[in-house]
């Protein structure tokens, strides 16, 4: 390389790393990001990105992107220093869970009527509702029957009898207690849907707003002042590893659904249907990312970062990097060449062109060996004078 195109090359280097040296870094940061927002504020969000690049963005990297075995393993073990941390000792319910945040939930649901309704009607006509009642009432009628009425009131002192156990009872009154059970039983098959419609309005009434509330107070204090510690005890490290095993296993194969294709395809549509003809910085600005903001991040992520790249000598690596391929190029030893001596330093080609393009003048046009028209014109007057 020329000498003196390697003293150029040499001062732009270090002209570019003093831009990222510490005196100077804040300002080149606040100046690139001002000319960054400059542009995004007249360009729209359409012009620079398109719905199908987002959905392929989604597509590679959230569903078809294998998951590393990496973040599973680092989930289990972070999930397990959560539940470990000696902070859970030091840190109540209410500390974490502000008590007006607990009473707007409650407030919520208590207002959710009609899914409170319909979700005590799918309870109650569940199967294992519906059995769960039968037994109850099975296992009522017929203890009343037995011990209460039909045997204590008709067979005078085997009420007596009956308190010794119920294996006396069995051995005593087998075919009454077998008759009591088949009238039982088709009592309650015969009754069960009217009992499950009135268990349904009970729980209705007893489950209203004012109730919830209360309920909600309950709860809160059974629960607000007490350490996380406590509720952390109720699983053990493997019921944690398994929760995160299948919380993963979920994500894999939901993410493959063509539900969340179909719910992420509509959201980005959208999106751009709202968005799409704006200005990228008032987008920015609607998701409160501001030109301070983003010098200021900028700033504090990579100071520190930036100062090792310089004094390892990286930065400089890089940027020269980039630099000594032009000023080892034959067109910047060219354009050298023509700052010392710009008639010998012009390319063949340019002074082809440039000899084309200027017009004839009256010397090149005159005859070798006959001086052109003005030369005469001068020597005539030098002759008459």
């Amino acid at each position: 390389m020329d000498p003196a195109i390697s003293q150029l090359l040499e001062a732009h280097v270090q002209h570019e790393l003093a831009l990222f040296k510490p005196r100077k870094l804040r300002q080149t940061i606040r100046e690139e990001v001002a000319a960054m927002f400059r542009w995004l504020h007249a360009v729209k969000l359409g012009d620079v990105v398109t719905p199908e690049q987002v959905l392929g963005l989604i597509a590679r990297n959230v569903v078809e992107r294998p998951l590393p075995l990496a973040v599973s393993v680092l989930a289990k073990t972070l999930s397990r220093m959560v539940q470990s941390s000696r902070h859970n000792q030091q840190t109540t319910v209410d500390a974490i869970f502000p008590r007006r945040s607990f009473d707007a939930i409650v407030a919520r649901i208590g207002g959710l009527k009609d899914a409170r309704r319909g979700l005590i009607h799918r309870l109650v006509g569940s199967s294992v509702y519906t059995q769960q009642i039968s037994d109850v009432l099975f296992t009522g009628i017929k203890e009343y029957l037995l011990t209460e009425n039909i045997l204590a009131q008709k067979v005078p002192g085997l009420a007596s009898l009956i308190k010794l156990g119920k294996f006396a009872v069995n051995k005593t009154m087998r075919p009454l207690e077998a008759a009591v059970e088949k009238t039982v039983k088709a009592y309650i098959e015969g009754n069960l849907g009217n009992t499950i419609r009135r268990s349904e309005e009970s729980i209705n009434g007893y489950f209203d707003e004012a109730r919830i509330a209360a309920m909600g107070e309950v709860l809160w204090r059974a629960v607000g002042s007490r350490r996380i510690s406590e509720f952390m005890r109720i699983l053990d490290g493997d019921d944690l590893d398994d929760l995160v095993a299948i919380g993963l296993d979920f994500w894999l194969e939901f993410r493959k659904t063509p539900y969340f294709k179909a719910i992420y395809t509509d959201l980005v549509h959208a999106f751009f249907e709202r968005y799409a003809q704006t200005p990228v910085g008032l987008v920015a600005a609607d998701f409160g990312v501001t030109e301070k903001r983003v010098a200021d991040e900028l700033l504090h992520g990579l100071a520190h970062g930036v100062d090792q790249a310089l004094a390892s000598g990286y930065l400089e690596q890089r940027v020269r990097a980039h630099l000594e391929g032009f000023y080892a190029s034959p067109e910047a030893a060219r354009w050298m060449a023509g700052l010392v001596n710009p008639t010998a330093a012009k390319a063949p080609g340019v002074a082809r062109k440039t000899a084309a393009r200027k017009p004839a003048s009256a010397a090149s046009k005159a005859p070798a060996g006959r001086p052109p028209a003005k030369e005469k014109s001068r020597a005539r007057r030098k002759e008459t004078s």
